[in-house]
This record gives structure tokens, C-alpha cells and sequence, in this order.
């Protein structure tokens, strides 16, 4: 009988296995940063439509229940999320709607000429069939928190339950009851009872996400929020406008609609894949252009480091019985240095090595970020093994930015001083760190890096999790004077919002297959 592994963890302490969980707690501060590039826009806030639902929710929940017990709400917020996949699925082709499997299974094993879905939008404590796990459903998971922000909810001090502001959330309401009609009561009531006609769910389908009509005035009341030409007149709306209006050029110059990954590095690099300028006229887009560009800079920042510690991990993976730190340390040097057949003197005359490149964001050109950051994501998974040429790949993307660093301390101090340095490590704790480490032997200030800036980083922030959260996210245990592989991580890009805004985009109209509609130039123009 073969021998089975077991694996004892402490008693004073629930194991729970966590993944993907910032392990060198640098993620923090592109997230802190992306929040202002594109506020009132979440990561899980997929389509523009639903702030129109939501806000006619509120409004005719005050106007014909005005209950202030929460789980009245809640259960009308679960049946109308409920409905609302029905109806998105019956339409056909709609992504970014909560329920949408449960919906379509829903649908496909429909017998009769009407859908019950009272059970389903119960919670998950009432229920296993329900058609999303969390209580407040997409409204509680996403939604909320920006319909507070972009102003179409006010708080209550008397109840927990949303109200739509009378400026901007009343109208949208109105907006979309007008888009309903008639359908209105019908549609109401459908929420009420948990139960749809196959023949009023065909009616509804015009309220799909993509139903926003082109003409109408709830669109243009989309538009007026996102744009920040109604609501709140603060700083959150003019960020979001210029980060709009930055995709809205870009689409213009490359003449098809962007992709998150066409805005992100067309701002970093200041100009196309093709190699055209992007050189936006206006003053307050070439601001919020260099904004972006040190958000990017930054994810650039520690998806270097998470290469190096990707590789530190698949070199530990070689001593199950474990290894003296200092051992692996040297040796992780000796085989990066090794990649070159004579490496620079010093950190300082590795950067001076480096040329500006023609394009940062040219995949077919060497050495340029976009180039190295491709290698080193294809080796970021667990069952790929990271090489000692893809750590070296990383250190040369550390170098750029520490040249960048260089050339624009001002400006990103400027962006990043307000940031807590004791828990946000970011471009500028480490552009200050590498300055230090600048005059040292390469080798010695390469060894500094693994042993500073990620093994002991990582532990540090591991326990800190560990303390204040109770989760154990240690990458690696020390035994005895040596260090044994728990787990693997690998770098990840943070998702600064932009894959939602163009997708609000594209519901508005404004742009399209081939990039901006009719009405996204004049938005443009008149910008």
C-alpha cells in the first residue's frame, strides 16, 4: 500500500484555502486608483439597464408598498432580478445578466403557459433552486453601492430601504416606466406574484438590456448621467466623463469599438498598435490620459514582482523536504544572471541599458512592456513553470519603470502620496525602494529584490491577512530554518472597470461594430 500524504493544519484555527488574494498586497493600489478613473461603473455592473430597473423599482416600491421592513425589499428586488433574466433570456443574445443559466434552464424545461419563479427568488437559505446565491441578489452584490455614488438613490435616515433622488433617480424612473406603457401594471404585478405568462413575458422582452431604444429619453438620460451632465456636479463625474470620453477617441482613431486592453495600453503608451500618436486635444483628457498611464504603470509594477515570486515558487517546488531561504535566494540569482552572457555592473547601468522604445504597447517589438508582459502571463499558471529568462523578462519590466519612475517622480507622487505606505505598496514605495538598491553589485541588488521586495513582502502581508482576517494565504511555511511550497500564485492584472463602461457604451448607442455610431461622434464633438 502506497503511502497517502496528510496534511495537519493548527487546531486554534479554521483552514480555508484562499487563491488570487494580492499575495504581495501591491493590487490594492491600482484598485485604489482605477475607483477614481471610472467611479459610479463596478466590475460586476455589466449592463447599463439595469440603473434604469432599479431606480423604477425604488420609485414604484415607495409609491405603492412603502414598507420599510428590508426583506420586503429584498424579496421584490429577487423576483424583479428574477423576471428580468426570464425576460433577457426569452430575448435572446443578452450577456451580463444575473441568472441568466438558471433563466435559460428554466425556459428549456418549460411546460405550460406559465413560468412560476417565486421559489427561485427566494434566497438560498429558503431554497435550493434559487437562481442566485447572493441574498440582495446583483442589486446587493453590484449595483447598490454605484447607484448611491452616481446619485440616481439617496440614503434614507429613517429606513434601510433605497430612495430614488427626486433630481436624477424620479426622472430615470418615470424614464422607464414610460419605456414599459402599458406594460407597467402587467409588469408590476408579474413581480408581485412570482409568476409570468409565456404571453406577458414575450411583451416584455423589449426591456432586455439591448432594448434601450435610440430615441428615447431614457437613453439620453443614460447618457446625461454617465457624462455627469445631471446629478452630482463633484469631482467622481468628471473623472468618469473624461475616462469616457478617452474610450470614445480611441474608438474614433483605431475606427472599430476598443477593448479594455486597446484603452489600457493606448493611454500607457501613447500611441496605437500601429504606431499612430493618440494625443487627445483637449487639456482635462490629456490629464486623465496620464492618470491612466500611471494606473497601467503600476499594474505593470507588481505583475513584475508576482512574475519573481512565480518563479521563487516553481524553484521551491524542487525541494519538497524544504530549502534554507538563503539557498534558494542564490540560487534564483545565479540563474537569472546566468541568462546573460555578461551581465550589467550594477542595477543603475542595467537600467541605463535599456532604450526608450519605439511603442511600449507593440507586441512585435522586443523588450517593449507589451512584449514582456506577454511572456511573463504565459507563464502564470500553476501547471506552467516560470524560467529563469521569464524572472529575467520581469526584471527588465522592473527597470523601464524604474527609468519612468525617474523621469516622472513628480507626477507620481503626486498621484500615489495620499496612499497609506504601511499597507499600499506601489509604484512609488518601489521606484523609491530601487533607487536605493541602484548603485549595487547587479547580482547583490537582484538578491535584495527576491529577498526584500517579495519573499519577505509576501509574508509579511500573508500574516497580516492572517491576523486581521483568519485567512491563511501563506504561499510558503517555514520549518526548522527552512521554507517548503504550499501553494502557487501567479501575477494578475487588476480589472479597472473598463470592460463594463464600454459595455454601457454599446447600450446607449454610442458605440457600435465598427466603432462610434452617429450619435458617440457628436458626443464627441461637443466634448
Amino acid at each position: 500500500m502506497s503511502a497517502v500524504a496528510v496534511v495537519n493544519f493548527p487546531e486554534w484555527t479554521e483552514y480555508r484555502k484562499k487563491n488570487g488574494l494580492d499575495p504581495l498586497g501591491m493590487q490594492n493600489s491600482s484598485v485604489t486608483l482605477y475607483q477614481t478613473l471610472i467611479p459610479g461603473i463596478g466590475n460586476v455592473t455589466l449592463r447599463m439597464r439595469y440603473y434604469g430597473l432599479y431606480a423604477w423599482l425604488s420609485w414604484v416600491y415607495a409609491k405603492r408598498i412603502g414598507d420599510t421592513n428590508p426583506q420586503t425589499w429584498q424579496r421584490m428586488i429577487r423576483r424583479a432580478e428574477a423576471l428580468y433574466a426570464l425576460i433577457a433570456q426569452r430575448r435572446g443574445d443578452e450577456g451580463g445578466v444575473t441568472g441568466s443559466d438558471w433563466a435559460q434552464k428554466t425556459l428549456d424545461n418549460l411546460h405550460g403557459r406559465t413560468i412560476d419563479f417565486a421559489e427561485a427568488a427566494k434566497t438560498r437559505k429558503e431554497t435550493p433552486d434559487y437562481y442566485f446565491a447572493v441574498d440582495w441578489g446583483a442589486y446587493g452584490l453590484a449595483y447598490a453601492s454605484q447607484l448611491f455614488q452616481i446619485g440616481i438613490f439617496d440614503p434614507s435616515r429613517e429606513h434601510a430601504i433605497a430612495l430614488p433622488s427626486v433630481d436624477l433617480g424620479e426622472k430615470l424612473a418615470l424614464a422607464f416606466d414610460k419605456e414599459l406603457g402599458e406594460l407597467s401594471g402587467q409588469f408590476y404585478d408579474a413581480i408581485q406574484r412570482g409568476r409570468v405568462s409565456v404571453r406577458d413575458l414575450d411583451a416584455f422582452v423589449r426591456l432586455a438590456p439591448s432594448g434601450i431604444r435610440n430615441g428615447g429619453t431614457e437613453r439620453k438620460l443614460y447618457e446625461d448621467i454617465l457624462f455627469g451632465r445631471i446629478g452630482p456636479q463633484d469631482e467622481a463625474a468628471t473623472s468618469r466623463r473624461a475616462s469616457l470620453l478617452l474610450i470614445l477617441t480611441i474608438a474614433k482613431q483605431i475606427q472599430r469599438a476598443p477593448t479594455p486592453d486597446d484603452v489600457r495600453w493606448t493611454l500607457y503608451a501613447g500611441k496605437d498598435q500601429e504606431g499612430r500618436l493618440f494625443t487627445p486635444a483637449a487639456q482635462q483628457l490629456q490629464a486623465q490620459t496620464e492618470r491612466w498611464r500611471l494606473y497601467h504603470a503600476n499594474d505593470l509594477c507588481h505583475v513584475a514582482l508576482e512574475c519573481l515570486l512565480k518563479y521563487i515558487l516553481d524553484t521551491l517546488d524542487e525541494y519538497p523536504r524544504g530549502i534554507a531561504p538563503s539557498s534558494l535566494i542564490a540560487r534564483c540569482v545565479d540563474e537569472i544572471t546566468s541568462t546573460s552572457t555578461h551581465p550589467p555592473p550594477s542595477w543603475n547601468a542595467f537600467v541605463l541599458s535599456l532604450p526608450p522604445g519605439a511603442n511600449p504597447g507593440d507586441p512585435n517589438i522586443q523588450d517593449s512592456e507589451f512584449a514582456l508582459v506577454n511572456a511573463i502571463m504565459a507563464a502564470r499558471r500553476p501547471i506552467h513553470r516560470c524560467s529563469a529568462d521569464v524572472a529575467r523578462n520581469a526584471l527588465t519590466l522592473l527597470a523601464i519603470l524604474h527609468r519612468a519612475f525617474r523621469a516622472n517622480t513628480q507626477a507620481i507622487t503626486e498621484e500615489l502620496k495620499n496612499l497609506d505606505f504601511t499597507a499600499f505598496h506601489s509604484l512609488l514605495t518601489e521606484g523609491r525602494y530601487l533607487e536605493q538598491v541602484g548603485d549595487a553589485p547587479f547580482q547583490d541588488a537582484v538578491a535584495r529584490i527576491i529577498e526584500e521586495r517579495v519573499m519577505r513582502r509576501h509574508l509579511w502581508v500573508a500574516l497580516r491577512k492572517f491576523q486581521r482576517q483568519g485567512d491563511y494565504t501563506f504561499l510558503v511555511e517555514s520549518d526548522d530554518g527552512l521554507i517548503r511550497l504550499r501553494e502557487k500564485d501567479g501575477p494578475v492584472f487588476t480589472n479597472p472597470r473598463l470592460g463594463p463602461a464600454i459595455r454601457f457604451l454599446h447600450d446607449i448607442h454610442l458605440l457600435g461594430e465598427n466603432g462610434l455610431t452617429r450619435r458617440g461622434v457628436e458626443v464627441l464633438q461637443a466634448s
